[in-house]
């Protein structure tokens, strides 16, 4: 399902919208619902995803990857999400409560949970129960707030169940999520709890337990690729309204980011070319076999570049390179690698069909343009996939209901599906090169035998690195994990002595330090939010 929305650029106004969304003519329901959409993915969207991810080492950035983290760097996130995004949720949560809508009320509340679940997951302790209402707001203590969002996860739930398929409630062609589907924003809401209560698993184990069986008990979880909240790209460049990552990356003037080393190798299943202590990681997550979803993931615009080339001035020499060669044309950087090298743009390794809309690899390197692929991406919020490896994770290390072996192995078959599927709805997909059902099935039976032959901690690492490879293009949810679990095993930055201490939580933003007196002078990037012990 597709819907047009309008964008300017790539920017900090990524997102811009026909009508204003914090000035409604009418607080017309059917117009509320898809702004606010557009406002909190639009402001996933701009830093803090791309930190996240560049955090983990999926993305190259040099000043995320260096832990280099300033307070003006998501400034248009945060008021993305507070001055449009959660404004516009209390202006529809108001006109469906005057006007009787329990699926814009239900949607609406479930949203606002999600919103404010991230902003502590990545903050810490932010505005809320004086949020909007004030110049200066009260930080709330993350550990408050958490209880609240579950709590108004229940109160939407309740709200949906009284759905009566009223036409004047949410409409299908409102809702660019679940175009209108009340059940799956119930199985929404039921696994953005799940979600939350194993990010809390390490603080209140006990307490987490019971809720987490009682959900799984009930059944309403995201349980199929087609129920997962996502956010749906178009194809439009005037008006632009495509994945900004294949804006990025395919048009003219772009496509000036890198992917890391690290996460080639990890996909491509350490290549001959590498050096062996290039990884170093922990053997339960060295697989050493190709990924089925490698050409999914990357487009390769060249296939190879010899030693000695203008563009790879040598390879596996650190000393002289200006960026680590990892071999067979994945050309990215070194985690925090901050240098300068030579111009790269018609080579270096870029987007592929999922998530962003470009285009699969099969081996027709070239040089990208604007004409390639479609730019009709996802950005994957809570998906199926996810609910597996969260599953799994509660079962091996809280004892809840479910076998984590299995839920492991549904995980992985889930997101390698759900990549094939989205890939050739997209593109063109060769079945020369599309993964065969032996090339899947070895790939999960090497991981499973890795998982059997490790001990419950090393069982632990698989599940969060097939959650680490699967959640590619939400950089947010490994940034979770990997605070939560200390997994996946990072390569240290690049001469680390310069590097500083990594951010366990973002840094507030400079409007909120200029403007709020309440902002707490005590959080700094190296304090734990409260579920991170």
């Amino acid at each position: 399902m597709m819907i047009v929305f309008i964008i300017t650029s790539c920017g900090s106004d990524f997102f811009d919208i026909n009508t204003d969304p914090n000035n409604p003519s009418e607080a017309n329901p059917a117009l509320i619902l898809p702004a606010i959409q557009t406002a909190y993915v639009s402001a996933t969207l701009r830093n803090v995803n791309r930190a996240s991810a560049a955090l983990v080492d999926q993305l190259h950035d040099a000043n995320y990857g260096r832990w280099d983290i300033r307070e003006s760097q998501f400034n248009d996130d945060w008021n993305g999400f507070y001055a449009d995004a959660l404004q516009d949720i209390e202006i529809l949560i108001g006109k469906a409560e005057e006007s009787a809508l329990p699926g814009y009320l239900g949607s609406a509340k479930l949203q606002k949970a999600y919103i404010y679940s991230i902003l502590v997951d990545l903050w810490g302790d932010v505005p809320f129960s004086e949020a909007l209402q004030s110049d200066n707001p009260v930080y709330d203590k993350g550990e408050d707030i958490y209880p609240t969002i579950l709590a108004l996860i229940d109160e939407a739930l309740t709200d949906l169940s009284n759905y009566d398929s009223n036409p004047l409630d949410i409409s299908s062609a409102s809702d660019i999520i679940y175009n209108g589907d009340i059940d799956k924003w119930i199985m929404m809401g039921n696994s953005l709890k799940l979600k939350m209560l194993n990010q809390m698993r390490l603080v209140d184990p006990a307490g987490v337990t019971g809720e987490i069986n009682t959900l799984i008990a009930g059944g309403d979880l995201i349980s199929s690729n087609g129920d997962d909240f996502q956010f749906y790209f178009g194809s439009g460049i005037a008006p632009q309204n495509a994945h900004p990552r294949w804006v990025d990356d395919y048009n003219a003037g772009g496509r000036s980011g890198y992917f890391s080393n690290h996460f080639f190798i990890k996909l491509t299943g350490g290549s001959d070319r590498k050096p062996e202590d290039y990884l170093n990681l922990s053997p339960n997550v060295q697989y050493g076999i190709k990924d089925p979803r490698l050409r999914y993931y990357f487009f390769r615009q060249a296939l190879s570049q010899p030693e000695g080339s203008p563009n790879i001035p040598c390879e596996f020499n650190q000393v002289d390179c200006f960026y680590f060669y990892t071999g067979n044309g994945y050309l990215g950087r070194d985690r925090g690698d901050n240098s300068v090298g030579p111009a790269d743009v018609a080579v270096s390794t870029k987007w592929g069909v999922y998530p962003a809309g470009g285009l699969f690899d099969a081996d027709n390197a070239k040089p990208l343009t604007v004409n390639d692929g479609t730019g009709q991406g996802i950005h994957p919020m809570i998906t199926n996939f996810m609910v597996k490896f969260i599953m799994a994770e509660a079962a091996l290390t809280l004892g809840t209901n479910g076998d984590p072996r299995t839920l492991l192995e549904e995980g992985m078959r889930a997101s390698i599906s759900k990549v094939m599927a989205f890939g050739e709805s997209r593109d063109n997909v060769s079945a020369d090169y599309r993964p065969t059902t032996s090339d899947i099935d070895l790939y999960i039976n090497t991981v499973l035998g890795k998982y059997d032959a490790a001990d419950n901690e090393g069982k632990l690492e698989i599940i969060i690195d097939q959650a680490y490879v699967a959640n590619f293009g939400n950089g947010i949810e490994s940034y979770n994990n990997y605070r939560r679990t200390g997994y996946p095993v990072l390569k240290p930055v690049v001469d680390n002595n310069e590097a500083g201490p990594f951010p366990v939580r973002l840094i507030y933003v400079v409007d909120e330090i200029g403007a709020n007196k309440n902002v707490p002078a005590d959080k700094m990037i190296t304090v734990p939010v409260f579920w991170d012990k």
